[in-house]
């Protein structure tokens, strides 16, 4: 069996493709399904997250299956062109980092923890993960509290709401003056709402489908709210627009913004697209007198202005090492366990089926001697002989080290 992660990130594909192929809710309990009913894997886990997409599968011929299986999907072939695998330990390495927030657009971020928690809660509702995913994700969340805990990577970290800020101060010298739309009532807007009340923007409306979610929200921090249906008629009244939402379709289009722009008299407005896939038509940027910026413009933003300390980096990586030794002595002991268990299940097939036969032997009449030289020459002859010749298999695959160890196995004390 074989652990292994298919997938696309910010490094491998552009926002265009990765919108794509972002899966939340009941596209991702689909996609989950659909693996899960192939042959070759045992278990399957999908993280969807702003700025990656990854299957995680334990399958009998590693991540062979799943390539072959996207290449024959019509809908996720363009997928398998901005791809990277990873097998056995690089996986186990992979998630370790991507949950530390060392595989970030903004190395040391936290939010990403979040998702792949959720990820997994999907997972586990849909039945797709039972032993060795389980377990790896348990231990994923265990590296990522000790990075948090013991290295500096999160004090070093730069959101992209916090550079979002910075772009719109840019903008607008007298931020504190503006009106500002936020859409959504997930993390990003309760980080934004943080960001704009330290910055003294106080006049802010919360726009959300789920009215009992944005009123809540709304009310938590002195805010206005408005229903998403609503956003075309109060959308001119804003000059700075944060959206970050789960929709599969963009919500403010090109003619939302003409049309606001002609109520403003052309006044300027700062839009800032959290959203994965986008929630505002790309085209809105070659408009005057509006400023668009997407996830991947505030990433290059970032990293152009953004070093982290090396130090948090070795620590975090030191700690990440430790870990998958943890990992990879459970997954041996996991994997121990169940070689015994199949070997004692089919130890006692055999002697159930000589002790049967014993017994007949008695009530046929057959004298004692016959009987334990029938049991004797069974036993020697399905377990030594039959094991000898899955050893000589097995012999040619075992390096030094382990052959001799196989060898000492049968040695007499």
């Amino acid at each position: 069996m074989t652990i292994s992660v298919i997938g696309l990130n910010h490094k491998s594909a552009s926002l265009d493709i990765r919108e794509k192929y972002s899966f939340t809710g009941d596209a991702c309990s689909l996609l989950l399904r659909r693996i899960k009913k192939m042959t070759e894997i045992n278990e399957v886990l999908v993280v969807s997250t702003c700025n990656r997409t990854e299957i995680y599968t334990d399958s009998v011929s590693g991540s062979d299956d799943i390539q072959k299986w996207l290449a024959g999907e019509k809908e996720y072939r363009p997928f398998t062109s901005h791809m990277y695998v990873h097998r056995e330990e690089d996986a186990i390495r992979h998630l370790f980092k991507v949950v530390s927030g060392l595989d970030s657009m903004v190395v040391g971020e936290s939010e990403v923890l979040g998702q792949v928690k959720t990820s997994y809660k999907i997972a586990l509702e849909n039945k797709t993960i039972d032993s060795k995913l389980k377990r790896l994700f348990e231990y994923s969340f265990s590296v990522a509290k000790n990075v948090r805990t013991n290295t500096d990577i999160g004090g070093n970290a730069i959101s992209f709401m916090y550079t979002s800020i910075l772009l719109v101060k840019k903008i607008f010298s007298n931020i504190e003056e503006k009106k500002c739309l936020l859409i959504g009532a997930g993390e990003m807007t309760q980080l934004a709402l943080k960001y704009l009340k330290s910055n003294n923007v106080n006049d802010i409306t919360i726009c959300n489908r789920k009215e009992e979610k944005g009123k809540k929200l709304a009310f938590e921090n002195n805010c206005r709210y408005s229903h998403l249906n609503n956003l075309s008629n109060i959308i001119h009244e804003y000059d700075i627009i944060i959206t970050s939402t789960s929709s599969s379709l963009p919500l403010i289009g090109k003619g939302n913004i003409e049309s606001a722009l002609d109520k403003r008299n052309n006044q300027s407005i700062a839009l800032i697209d959290l959203g994965v896939p986008r929630d505002i038509e790309s085209q809105i940027k070659n408009l005057d007198n509006v400023y668009l910026y997407t996830i991947d413009d505030l990433g290059e933003i970032i990293e152009k202005n953004y070093k982290i300390r090396e130090k948090s980096i070795e620590q975090a990586e030191e700690i990440i090492k430790f870990k998958i030794i943890e990992y990879k002595n459970w997954l041996s002991e996991n994997n121990s366990s169940e070689v015994i268990k199949n070997y004692r299940e089919y130890v006692d097939d055999i002697t159930k089926g000589i002790v049967i036969k014993a017994k007949r032997m008695s009530n046929s009449g057959d004298d004692i001697d016959s009987i334990i030289e029938y049991i004797s020459e069974s036993l020697k002859n399905k377990l030594a002989h039959e094991t000898t010749i899955k050893l000589k298999e097995l012999y040619p695959h075992l390096d030094e080290d382990k052959a001799q160890k196989l060898n000492d196995l049968f040695k007499e004390n």
